[in-house]
């Protein structure tokens, strides 16, 4: 979502790629990574977006990006409907840990 936002803000109407998440992982994070590495590049991913967020004004909110699959999407679409997402994922990897380590 990074890069998106990025592309919204940035350009006229670009176009927003749908992509395949499980063969980004896959291709990308291979299983050697580490979580502190993962959560590290994460926290400042975050941070960047949040930030990004702040500054912005109503109008770079307003601008869009072409959806390959959903059509038009406006930066503050975007960034709501991902917001919270992360938390989700957060409790999933600590529910998932407190089961193993459980087990």
């Amino acid at each position: 979502m990074s890069g998106r936002y990025r592309w919204i803000v940035a350009h006229d109407e670009p176009p927003l790629l749908g992509y395949d998440q499980d063969l980004w992982v896959r291709r990308l994070h291979p299983d050697t990574e580490s979580v502190s590495d993962l959560l590290a590049a994460f926290a400042a991913l975050r941070q960047a977006n949040v930030g990004m967020w702040l500054r912005s004004s109503d109008g770079e909110r307003a601008r869009v990006g072409q959806h390959a699959e959903r059509g038009p999407e406006s930066f503050d679409l975007s960034f709501r409907m991902i917001a919270g997402h992360d938390r989700f994922h957060l409790r999933q990897a600590r529910e998932t840990l407190d089961a193993v380590t459980r087990a």
